[in-house]
């Protein structure tokens, strides 16, 4: 069997000037082949190539592009112990194919054939223009009313049509013949195409090598590329086992994963929260998700939030890519390796990541802020997924790469022709120190247990400001203690309180802490 590697749609499309279609990615590659020596890259040849090829790149695209797909190689299976940061560029060939597809149009047609409405679609217009001229819309407004591609199973088919009907042009890249159809494809060309396509006897246990999938391939080592092509077409599958579909809307007590993976989506006005599993989690998928808190307590290798309005989102590490598209109002709380947000407005992103956070289409109105999460098993969640919060990657957050709609020139005028100006930028700004705060995943308390006191990666700045209002705490509490009056503490108290439950009811946390009582609760009950 083959199959489709969601990630490479889920993740490896990164919204800039470009509009690719098969010819361009075709034409852009043979121009590419011919201004470098090998076909091996590291990112400087890369990004000063890209800006002498047809189309051009602006550096942050090709800055962009590279960090997705190099994030995408270093999830292969034993990739992850390769300390080589260069790329082949039929990898990068074969996910500027995945480019190309054009899920809007599913999602358009599926809407259509359908009369029921998940929550979130009930507020969302019928057709979010964001997928067409993202400016074209008010400055406010309604995300996107579709679930997400690869979630649904004319999503999932619409995508093995789309593989399949280009299998050529994979083995194009693959051979790297861009202007005709290769004559034999070698095992070793067609494992270039590992970014995109899987393989093997099970759905569960892919083949280590790609071409190891076809018998046939791996036993001759070169096949006539037309019967290659035959045999995938006849072999190519959407894999269930590892991206499972999701039809109906999720309830918070059927979002427990499905193999590897985790699929929240339709859950409106809800707390979830995972359970312990003994599972690995591979795919963290949230969509289409209305006014949320979600609380994901085991690392993943991707992570997708789309389409979801007034959320937020807590959790520990992502080894590989973080994507979130298509989003309004949420708050996003997480350490990834590469993080991406595309065609999202008004929302905030407190990030730990191993490379600048990408910022993509029409995105606007973001707020960036360093990692804030505390919970007592952070630091061993972060060290199994590779992401420990090390003073290296400090401030990397803070360094984003824009490809909004602002900072990108029209792409009829080429090359490095755009440049941000980011003071006059809407796309993103920083959490002021005085405001920033923590977050807590909360925990039950196991008096037993010695308690551990999580820590947190935070620029000098941050720190301070942290430390400032953490004295400021102790010297209100030194305050309370030194009243003497019993009548005057009681008031005191009881005004405290009377501001704290305000507090609650006027910012949503009073459903969210109403929420984790029942679940507590429950869990009480199953031991």
């Amino acid at each position: 069997m083959l199959w489709v590697r969601s990630e490479a749609f889920d993740h490896g499309a990164v919204n800039t000037s470009v509009r690719w279609t098969v010819s361009r990615v075709l034409d852009f590659l043979e121009s590419l082949r011919v201004v470098i020596s090998s076909a091996v890259v590291s990112q400087s040849v890369w990004t000063e190539a890209t800006a002498r090829c047809k189309p051009a790149l602006t550096e942050a695209e090709a800055t962009a592009y590279w960090h997705v797909f190099l994030a995408l190689r270093q999830a292969l299976p034993g990739s992850q112990h390769n300390p080589n940061d260069s790329l082949d560029i039929r990898f990068i060939g074969s996910v500027l194919l995945c480019q190309v597809f054009t899920p809007h149009r599913i999602r358009t047609d599926h809407k259509a054939m359908s009369s029921e409405a998940w929550p979130s679609q009930e507020r969302a217009s019928i057709s979010s223009p964001r997928h067409h001229s993202p400016r074209g819309t008010p400055p406010r407004v309604a995300v996107s009313s579709q679930s997400s591609i690869g979630r649904g199973r004319d999503a999932s088919a619409a995508i093995v049509a789309f593989v399949r009907q280009h299998l050529g042009n994979f083995l194009q890249v693959a051979g790297m013949v861009f202007s005709t159809d290769p004559v034999n494809t070698s095992a070793e060309e067609f494992d270039t195409l590992a970014l995109v396509f899987a393989g093997g006897q099970s759905l569960s246990a892919p083949t280590q090598r790609l071409s190891d999938a076809s018998s046939e391939l791996s036993s001759k080592r070169t096949l006539p590329s037309a019967d290659l092509r035959r045999w995938a077409e006849n072999a190519l599958v959407w894999n269930e086992e590892v991206y499972p579909s999701v039809e109906q809307p999720t309830t918070p007590a059927l979002a427990e994963p499905r193999g590897p993976t985790i699929n929240i989506a339709g859950m409106s006005k809800a707390t979830w929260f995972q359970r312990p599993s003994s599972t690995d989690i591979e795919y963290v998928n949230i969509t289409s998700c209305t006014d949320c808190v979600i609380y994901i307590i085991s690392n993943s290798r991707f992570c997708l939030v789309d389409s979801c309005h007034d959320c937020t989102i807590i959790m520990p590490g992502v080894s590989s890519l973080c994507s979130i598209r298509h989003c309004e109002k949420i708050s996003i709380h997480v350490a990834a390796r590469c993080f991406k947000m595309e065609n999202s407005i008004d929302s905030s992103a407190h990030i730990f990541c191993h490379v600048p956070p990408i910022l993509s289409g029409d995105t606007r109105g973001i707020k960036l802020a360093p990692y804030n999460v505390l919970y007592s098993k952070m630091d061993a969640l972060l060290a199994n997924a590779n992401m420990s919060l090390v003073p290296d990657y400090v401030d990397t957050w803070a360094h984003p790469v824009c490809c909004t709609l602002g900072s990108i020139p029209d792409e009829t005028l080429g090359g490095r022709a755009g440049i941000l100006d980011e003071s006059n930028s809407s796309t993103y700004h920083f959490v002021h120190p005085k405001n920033f705060q923590p977050v807590v995943i909360p925990e039950t308390s196991n008096r037993s247990s010695p308690v551990v006191s999580p820590k947190l990666c935070l620029p000098q700045v941050y720190e301070d400001a942290l430390k400032s209002r953490e004295e400021e705490m102790r010297g209100f509490h030194q305050m309370l203690s030194e009243i003497k009056d019993e009548e005057k503490r009681k008031r005191a108290q009881q005004a405290i309180q009377g501001h704290f439950r305000e507090w609650l009811q006027a910012t949503g946390k009073s459903r969210q802490l109403a929420d984790l009582a029942r679940m507590a609760h429950g869990a009480l009950e199953r031991l």
